[in-house]
């Protein structure tokens, strides 16, 4: 029988960082009376893989003086977001995460924007395991240009076997000598929100969590900790579920875990929440901030306590605007320093130069050329919302689907029209330039390719509503508002009181300067993104197809790039294409 020891341990966890490499501007309203009122709006450097190493630096020295040990991991979705990954996909990503010494990660959804091959291309360069117990590859198709299931580094499910049952694999970490073992998690509904090869499946996330810990545990383990990417009220209901596991350390949601009201933000619970005897952490976003969590087990693999803090990483420098060239005079700039340097979930840090001279040599300078690449100007703001409002719908979002319609058309294709989600577009744009670095880092920062397909106008009908039901959980439960479309060369009528199935009225094309109906059974062209056009989130009707979708291989931010160079200026559109009448259905939340 094996003799279990107490062991303690410091993890430091990082999440959805989405290629924010650089630190972000951000504003805090501190409680400092002015003469405009009771609290100061200051803005301040924020994060940045530079400062998340030398704070991990600082926290792993910290760890080991009070006899701690310590390990640093991800917990999943590190692809997308800014020009990082616009330029360089997933290896800059992994050599950066490398660097900074990250030594396990979860999977999260948008590692699996563009399929499997670029997570396989992103393991052939990092130096630590990518873990997802409930993903199974055993059915992958091994003629793939770089399969992932013969990777030593990618701990996927296991299937049953005469000798063992089934079980996802797991990573062991060494606490002087007493073994705790690390698992990992991810959405189970990854067909719905990404775009994974059909040949790897993902599986219920409970039944594996379950089977894993039961093998863990007869081999010998009763230390256990899950790195999940599922959400945050996901965690706390599998803490629930889940008997035997220590912590389980999230992501996702992007949730900013503790009291952060003293910066003028809000609270999400204390910091390490305890549920069922599992303790449950997550740490925001773009790597702002570094969860600390100090995780101490009994002999038997009950935690005895779970503490720590989350931690926004500061430069020291503050000013009252986002562009930091308006400052803040001397006495009020100390005083903020003062107040911030008090506050126990700050942390001022340096940046560490190794990262920065990374940085410097192999990716800034082409992400600094993009910066300054004007494509065309904004006269006006271009306000982006997903579902309309009192003030109107999206006025960015119709241009950005004009675009893909255009791409479209100068491909050879005859287009009728265009489809986009809501999410797909993330920025609104205020006046002035419009860059490159606009365009793949804020507006279309998903290197999701466009793809073009038939289908017919039946359909197309049910794949519009299916869409709106899903944004506004219109008697079905949505995934969330990004699937809200938005639209090119059509119009219609969405009225939400409306049958079920009856929803859109008077769908319309433009077809040689004139509005026709869209009729049933005509097969009509389209372009969308690879996400839209594969049926997520409510476009499932778009899967009917006449014409399989066909990659124009061209992403998002090219087709607008490219689109607006040929404009002198975007302007918002001068007629509404979705008329979208909302209601008060009992059944709408």
């Amino acid at each position: 029988m094996t003799q279990h020891r107490a062991a303690k341990i410091t993890i430091a966890h990082i999440n959805d960082t989405h290629s924010h490499f650089e630190p972000s501007a951000i504003q805090f309203n501190l409680p400092m009376p002015t003469e405009q009122g009771e609290s100061l709006p200051v803005y301040a450097s924020c994060g940045g893989f530079s400062r998340v190493s030398s704070a991990v630096q600082d926290v792993k020295k910290q760890a080991y003086l009070h006899g701690r040990e310590f390990m640093f991991v991800h917990a999943g979705d590190c692809f997308q977001g800014t020009l990082y990954f616009s330029l360089y996909k997933g290896i800059a990503n992994a050599k950066l995460l490398n660097a900074i010494g990250v030594e396990a990660m979860a999977l999260g959804n948008h590692e699996l924007d563009m399929g499997n091959q670029t997570v396989a291309d992103f393991l052939d360069y990092t130096n630590f395991p990518l873990l997802a117990a409930n993903w199974d590859l055993t059915q992958e198709d091994q003629t793939k240009a770089n399969p992932l299931q013969s990777k030593p580094n990618v701990l996927t499910y296991k299937p049953a076997t005469d000798k063992s049952p089934a079980y996802g694999r797991y990573l062991v970490k060494s606490v002087d000598g007493e073994k705790i073992a690390v698992f990992g998690l991810a959405i189970e509904n990854m067909e719905g929100i990404a775009n994974p090869d059909p040949d790897t499946h993902f599986l219920n996330v409970l039944e594996v969590a379950k089977a894993t810990v039961s093998v863990i545990r007869a081999n010998g383990i009763n230390k256990i900790v899950v790195l999940s990417h599922l959400g945050y009220a996901r965690d706390l209901l599998l803490a629930e579920e889940l008997d035997g596991v220590g912590a389980i350390i999230g992501g996702h949601t992007h949730t900013m875990q503790g009291d952060f009201s003293n910066l003028g933000y809000g609270v999400t619970d204390g910091y390490a929440r305890m549920i069922s005897g599992t303790c449950v952490v997550q740490a925001g976003c773009n790597a702002l901030s570094l969860g600390q969590l100090e995780l101490d087990f009994n002999a038997d693999g009950s935690v005895e306590r779970a503490g720590g803090v989350h931690q926004l990483l500061l430069g020291r420098q503050f000013t009252l605007d986002a562009s930091r060239t308006e400052h803040l005079e001397e006495g009020q700039h100390q005083a903020v320093k003062a107040y911030l340097q008090a506050q126990s979930n700050v942390r001022f840090c340096v940046k560490d130069p190794e990262i920065e001279n990374l940085l410097n040599n192999d990716y800034r300078p082409a992400v600094r050329k993009l910066q300054t690449q004007l494509i065309t100007k904004v006269p006006e703001p271009l306000r982006h919302t997903r579902i309309p409002d009192a003030k109107g719908p999206s006025q960015i979002a119709p241009l950005v689907v004009d675009a893909f319609r255009w791409q479209g058309v100068q491909q050879g294709y005859d287009v009728d029209f265009a489809i986009h989600n809501a999410g797909g577009v993330r920025a609104s744009l205020n006046p002035g330039p419009l860059t490159s670095a606009d365009i793949a880092g804020r507006l279309l920062p998903f290197a999701i390719g466009l793809m073009v397909y038939k289908v017919k106008g039946k359909y197309l009908r049910q794949a519009l509503e299916g869409a709106i039901n899903n944004a506004i959980d219109n008697g079905v439960e949505g995934t969330g508002s990004g699937s809200f479309p938005y639209v090119s060369n059509l119009r219609f009528t969405y009225r939400c009181c409306a049958e079920k199935g009856a929803r859109v009225e008077s769908l319309e094309t433009c077809k040689d300067n004139e509005w026709r109906l869209i009729e049933d059974d005509v097969v009509y062209t389209s372009v969308s993104s690879g996400y839209t056009a594969t049926g997520k989130e409510g476009y499932d009707a778009l899967l009917n197809y006449d014409m399989e979708p066909v990659a124009l291989n061209v992403t998002m931010a090219e087709a607008f790039e490219a689109y607006a160079h040929t404009l002198s200026e975007l302007r918002a559109p001068d007629s509404i294409r979705v008329n979208y009448i909302p209601c008060q259905c009992a059944d709408v939340a």
